[in-house]
């Protein structure tokens, strides 16, 4: 019996023992290699040290990536002269169907039909979601963890690497700018 008690008492107290917190998560991959991108190869560890990021998962053929893309592009400026600024990275999910010249001629360029002014990231199915604290490369690829997302699908990662928010509707909405900078604003 005392052992029974013993290991009751064990249980009930493990969990406040163990950490409950999840850390963070990041990746790091190969971009369209723009002035826009910022390099060959995007870090979200190294923009997070900067403000929060706003993740859009992107694909080539989808509309509402498109209206996302625009409505964003129309307050990226403003967002990126924030302290901290918002910044946004936008995330092709269907690269096995889609080249990386199919996404640079949709959102590539300026005279591209829906312009991107942030880095694009080009991750493959392979490609691991990774700790925040050093990097490691985790089981989970990147679109495991965030849970095989749609397109288009908007997450709002805080500066440890946590997912905040978290889109709900395909097309944006009156309010959806309006949803992304409150979120923000808990975030910081």
């Amino acid at each position: 019996n005392v052992r029974f008690v013993a290991l009751v008492l064990i249980l009930m107290l493990s969990g406040c023992l163990e950490p409950t917190a999840e850390d963070g998560r990041v990746f790091t991959v190969e971009t369209l290699d723009r002035s826009e991108d910022a390099g060959p190869i995007y870090s979200m560890k190294d923009n997070l040290s900067e403000g929060p990021v706003l993740v859009l998962f992107i694909g080539v053929g989808c509309i509402g990536c498109k209206d996302w893309t625009d409505d964003l592009r129309e307050h990226h400026e403003d967002w990126m002269a924030q302290d901290p600024p918002l910044q946004i990275v936008s995330v092709e999910r269907y690269l096995r169907f889609e080249t990386k010249e199919d996404v640079a001629e949709e959102f590539g360029s300026p005279e591209s039909n829906h312009y991107t002014p942030w880095p694009i990231a080009l991750p493959t199915e392979d490609d691991s979601i990774q700790r925040i604290e050093d990097q490691t490369n985790l089981s989970q690829s990147i679109f495991e963890y965030y849970g095989l997302p749609g397109t288009p699908e908007l997450f709002l990662i805080d500066q440890d690497g946590l997912i905040r928010w978290e889109s709900t509707t395909y097309y944006p909405t009156e309010n959806s700018i309006e949803e992304i900078e409150n979120a923000y604003k808990t975030v910081i």
